[in-house]
């Protein structure tokens, strides 16, 4: 697999990753909003966000009718839509894209729920690397702590009640994001993902994910056309 740089597209793709809680998306629209002061050409897209596909997913979902496979199915599907029809477009076109979450969080996901990943992987084959990956790793304690700040419970899948690890919604999250940040630092090396102590505070992080989207990415040949 190769990047978006390697492949000659003139645009550039950053990534986010992290588990649940690990203030990933936070930090991704700080730096949109840090680039976006700049007059630069930048677009946002998240993960299971198509709008061919997101019915269908929050219909299995309510129902608790998807397996595994289908599950993984019904994402790649999503990624699929906004891969053609947004981010292969847009990078053509020498924009700089934001993505909350890419291939990564399947490969991640998908394993934990017992797809092999060889054909979780095999499915994605068709998606080039981002020119920039971010892990935020956050303890498990912070990233609970973190979305029960914001809202008063766990939701079922983001604590991996369908896997029935445990009864207590807290005790399964705590197995369930354990078990995807094993995987996503077993494929930090693989895909070279820039890890970010997510602990610290926003600020920190975040002067940390600048310097380096600066160092990686000359800006200046992103500018709008207007400007």
């Amino acid at each position: 697999m190769k990047t978006f740089a390697e492949l000659g597209f003139p645009g550039r793709l950053i990534a986010v990753e992290g588990i649940d809680g690990s203030g990933k998306s936070t930090q991704i629209y700080l730096l949109k909003r840090w680039l976006e002061q700049q007059e630069l050409k930048v677009f946002f897209s998240e993960w299971n966000s198509s709008d061919l596909v997101k019915s269908a997913t929050s219909k299995g979902k309510k129902t608790n009718l998807l397996t595994p496979t289908t599950f993984s199915l019904i994402h790649a599907t999503d990624f699929a839509d906004r891969y053609e029809r947004q981010l292969v477009p847009l990078l053509r076109a020498g924009y700089l894209v934001l993505c909350d979450r890419y291939v990564f969080t399947a490969f991640a996901r998908d394993v934990v729920r017992g797809c092999t990943p060889e054909w979780v992987r095999g499915i994605y084959a068709f998606a080039a690397l981002p020119d920039l990956t971010f892990l935020f790793k956050a303890q498990l304690e912070v990233s609970l702590q973190r979305i029960l700040d914001g809202r008063p419970q766990l939701k079922y899948f983001e604590a991996g009640m369908d896997l029935r690890l445990s009864s207590d919604p807290y005790e399964s999250f705590r197995i369930f994001q354990g078990r995807l940040l094993e995987q996503y630092l077993a494929m930090s090396t693989e895909f070279q993902f820039h890890l970010i102590d997510a602990n610290q505070s926003v600020e920190a992080q975040q002067s940390i994910v600048r310097r380096l989207v600066a160092d990686r990415i000359p800006l200046s040949d992103y500018g709008s056309p207007n400007h």
